[in-house]
């Protein structure tokens, strides 16, 4: 039997699994029952696994066509959102906390992927890893995976997300940068407070910080190169309690995005010069923080060119695979792209309403091909790599 047949039969244990995940969101580091949930799969399967700490699971199913060195690495992240569902689903979740970014529908396909792999071991020479991963959302999972050794001795990797825009069944990747990095800054601006009649007497912070909100547009504009893409957006001012006092301290928090690697480098240590200079010529002083939570994602020419023919043998008609393009948002799976060669692939599933919508409800039909599209990138993969 092939992929697609094996996809189309595991369809009803992935949606029962799915549902059930959906139904009982854990957020990042605390997908303990999620990790069990899948480990009585995988128990059921006969596959071995180890869990990670505090969450996780790394399983691998061994080829018997031949011997093989050779490991690929296929990934689905676990965690949710602080979300209060709104779907009307029979499964919605009712604990404050939503699957709104698909996180459910990535670990039963994976699930889905185990059960096909188990079947067709006898059609690969080599391993499949399969990482369910923790915490992607606050961007620490696949760090804290990587440092228990999650990536080691793997050739490349690739991972999906499902997505809410596409058409229900398509897939879409690209190569080059996929996903930007994600930073998250905090600027401190101290001044001192006085009254808003003798604005003279003191040194206003809020004045200091709209300087400096307007300055680090020059970051995008003067910085740095115009042909490599950078964002900087404040997205929270905090200052002030009463109309006509001029505070001594206010707060900007925002985030930064790029696609380059040196380019991320180089963020702090601008926005660093940027922020104190304007701050000193308000006689304010700033202090910047920087939390560093996703690394730029570029995808690999071959581990993408492996993608796309995997993608065009499960795809249920060729107009549904589509050429993907890079954006903005973060994606943690960038630090196993610091051991190994890696792409992403989006499997399109008409979510009806935008991504982290308390709305938003993905078509299950995209399940099959997801859990396919899985698979055949194994096989596929581990032939290229044993010649």
């Amino acid at each position: 039997m092939d992929i697609k047949a094996l996809a189309h039969e595991v369809q009803p244990q992935v949606v029962a699994f799915r549902r059930d995940v959906h139904q009982n969101p854990e957020t990042g580091l605390q997908e303990f029952r999620t990790t069990q949930k899948v480990c009585e799969e995988l128990d059921k399967l006969g596959i071995p696994y180890r869990k990670t700490d505090p969450t996780g699971v790394v399983a691998e199913i061994v080829g018997t066509k031949g011997p093989s060195d050779h490991r690929v690495l296929i990934r689905a992240d676990m965690d949710a959102l602080t979300i209060d569902e709104e779907t009307g689903l029979p499964f919605a979740s009712t604990n404050g906390l939503m699957h709104a970014c698909g996180h459910d529908t990535h670990t039963a396909m994976l699930v889905g992927a185990a059960m096909v792999l188990n079947q067709i071991r006898d059609q690969f020479a080599g391993t499949a890893r399969l990482i369910f991963q923790p915490a992607e959302e606050i961007g620490k999972g696949a760090d804290l995976m990587v440092a228990q050794g999650a990536a080691d001795g793997v050739d490349m990797g690739m991972a999906i997300h499902i997505s809410a825009d596409g058409p229900t069944g398509s897939i879409a990747s690209t190569a080059g940068p996929a996903c930007a990095s994600a930073d998250r800054f905090f600027i401190k601006v101290k001044g001192r407070d006085c009254h808003g009649a003798q604005p003279n007497a003191g040194a206003d912070s809020i004045v200091a910080a709209a300087a400096i909100v307007m300055g680090l547009q020059t970051m995008v504009s003067r910085e740095f190169n115009p042909m490599d893409p950078v964002v900087v957006t404040v997205g929270a001012i905090h200052a002030g309690s009463r109309f006509n006092v001029i505070p001594g301290e206010a707060t900007l928090e925002g985030t930064c995005r790029s696609f380059d690697h040196a380019m991320w480098e180089k963020i702090p240590e601008v926005m660093e010069r940027v922020a104190k200079n304007i701050a000193v010529a308000y006689k304010c002083t700033a202090e910047v923080t920087f939390d560093r939570i996703t690394k730029p994602l570029v995808g690999d020419k071959n581990v993408y060119e492996i993608v796309k023919g995997a993608a065009q043998k499960v795809i249920a008609d060729p107009s549904l695979w589509i050429e993907g393009s890079a954006t903005m948002g973060g994606e943690d799976f960038a630090s196993f792209g610091e051991k190994m060669p890696i792409a992403m692939a989006n499997l399109g599933a008409d979510g009806g309403a935008p991504m982290h919508s308390s709305k938003v409800c993905f078509h299950e039909e995209a399940f099959e091909t997801g859990v396919a599209c899985y698979a055949q990138f194994v096989v596929d993969a581990l032939e290229q790599l044993n010649g």
